[in-house]
């Protein structure tokens, strides 16, 4: 039997930063990006006020009704009592299967860096979620982080823990780390999280996108970027942490999650899912990542021709490691 099989894998969520010299600066770039956009007439343009304060104003890129990304100019005071002040680009559901969305986001993603590089506007990365997309029922899944951090606490695997009580309230979703606050949440490097993606789109936007699917979903934050180098191998041990495997036979997942549940070491959960696999109980799913290295050296290098055309830099052409995005950031 085979017991490893090879699974897209996307980047559904996007954030860049570009650092500004002063509020003037700032605000010049901030309404020229506008400008651009608005010309290109690719999104609706709606400043969000409720959600905005003096210190971040937040701007929306709608696609219809959907929110496809926002912008944002922001600004704080570090401990040195200097002004610090930045635009935020996130872009939200990259991966919807829907074809026009996705093509939307697409193109606003291409457009929005295509015009930094262009006229020579450094960003950074701030946060990637990427998404391993299975089409399978979240039933028959498992993920299993086995190379566990010391100082970060992880949920139990299954639904409900030794006294019958539910482990995690969410229905269809299943969270690996167990981050008590939003604090934790947000200065957390990474976390990662198993969910019912036919069964989100759904309930959140009325929406049955046809077929079973279930997506494990990486995000990679800001102390993320701020401590590692940028790189595709960085990212995909990164990703490595966590072991996805896909059962036909329910049981046989139950019983090894009670093991994994009474492991003590990371080695330990390794032995027993190579006993797993070794024995047909399970099916390795590994990330592809041809998707995610090409998403990343486009935005790292696409540009506009003399005829507004995107232009891209090749494979073959390409340097990671002089990258631009290659930079250690404190801030």
């Amino acid at each position: 039997m085979n017991t490893d099989r090879l699974i897209n894998t996307y980047i559904d969520t996007l954030s860049i930063r570009c650092v500004c010299d002063g509020r003037y600066q700032r605000d010049n770039l901030f309404n020229t990006l506008i400008v651009f956009l608005k010309e290109r007439n690719i999104v609706g343009i709606i400043y969000n006020k409720e959600r905005s304060t003096k210190y971040y104003q937040i701007t929306e890129l709608l696609f219809g009704n959907t929110k496809l990304a926002t912008i944002a100019k922001g600004y704080y005071t570090n401990d040195y009592n200097i002004d610090y002040y930045y635009i935020n680009i996130s872009f939200y559901g990259l991966k919807r299967y829907n074809n026009k969305k996705d093509e939307a986001s697409l193109l606003l993603v291409r457009t929005i860096t295509a015009f930094l590089n262009t006229y020579n506007i450094d960003f950074r990365l701030t946060e990637l979620d990427i998404a391993m997309d299975m089409k399978s029922k979240i039933d028959n899944l498992l993920v299993v982080c086995t190379s566990r951090s010391p100082n970060v606490k992880y949920y139990q695997l299954g639904d409900i823990d030794d006294d019958g009580k539910n482990i995690q309230a969410n229905k269809g979703t299943y969270y690996i780390e167990n981050f008590k606050s939003f604090k934790q949440k947000k200065n957390a490097m990474s976390r990662a999280y198993l969910y019912d993606k036919r069964l989100k789109e759904r309930s959140k936007y009325n929406r049955d996108i046809g077929f079973d699917l279930t997506r494990f979903e990486v995000k990679l934050q800001k102390r993320y970027f701020v401590k590692n180098k940028f790189g595709v191998i960085p990212i995909y041990k990164s990703l490595n942490k966590y072991t996805v495997l896909h059962f036909m036979d329910i049981k046989q997942k139950e019983l090894l999650i009670q093991q994994l549940n009474n492991a003590k070491t990371s080695r330990t959960r390794r032995n027993m899912i190579e006993a797993a696999l070794s024995s047909d109980k399970a099916i390795l799913l590994t990330r592809k990542m041809n998707n995610i290295g090409s998403f990343l050296r486009e935005i790292d290098t696409i540009k506009f021709d003399t005829k507004e055309n995107f232009i891209y830099t090749k494979h073959e052409h390409y340097l990671e490691c002089m990258s631009k995005l290659n930079r250690n950031h404190q801030t």
